[in-house]
């Protein structure tokens, strides 16, 4: 059970990874405050599996690192601990403290939408990742459909997005150098039903 009962309403950051590290549910923090993180379903969670799993045959024998959700990222310039579905880097990666569970220097992060927060990883979340200096790549997966958005930061610091949608659709990760056929992602995943409003 989290213990962040027994501190102040708002959480320092010391006080923030104290309880995380002993709770039985996840939280993010947004700048002093604890965030529940909902539950995913099964195709979010067979999703985020085979987008792993891909990536890591991609980068073995590589100097890469593939963290699943378990991974925290710490947003410095707004004071958040944030949970990515995956996230990983191609150089030594540079963790928070010795504990080795909060990471500083992702190169790419990787979201799988869900309908109850998708609002946000498009937006606030999405932005948020943007301004991590040492992310290059950012996926956002969607569950309902055969679809990546992928947005690239260039050298002048400027966004790019594409989309990629239908299973032989190929998408390159930059960051670890290899293209991926959306059925590589999505092979076996039953899609969610479309949510109510895109119907």
């Amino acid at each position: 059970m989290s213990q962040a009962g027994i501190f102040p309403s708002r959480l320092t950051p010391e006080q923030y990874l104290a309880s995380e590290r002993e709770a039985e549910t996840k939280h993010e923090f947004h700048d002093g405050r604890l965030v529940a993180m909902a539950g995913g379903t099964g195709t979010h969670a067979e999703l985020a599996t085979n987008l792993a799993a891909e990536l890591r045959i991609r980068t073995k024998g590589r100097p890469c690192r593939i963290y699943n959700s378990d991974m925290k990222v710490w947003i410095e310039h707004s004071r958040r601990f944030l949970y990515p579905d995956i996230s990983g880097l191609c150089e030594p990666p540079v963790f928070h403290d010795a504990i080795g569970d909060v990471l500083l220097n992702p190169s790419f992060i990787v979201e799988v939408l869900s309908r109850s927060s998708e609002a946000y990883d498009r937006g606030r979340k999405l932005s948020l990742y943007m301004a991590v200096p040492s992310v290059r790549e950012i996926l956002l997966v969607s569950q309902e459909e055969v679809e990546v958005h992928k947005y690239t930061r260039q050298p002048d610091g400027i966004w790019r997005f594409e989309a990629f949608s239908g299973l032989d659709a190929v998408l390159t990760v930059l960051t670890i150098g290899s293209e991926f056929a959306l059925r590589e992602f999505y092979e076996g995943v039953e899609l969610a039903p479309p949510s109510p409003e895109a119907s």
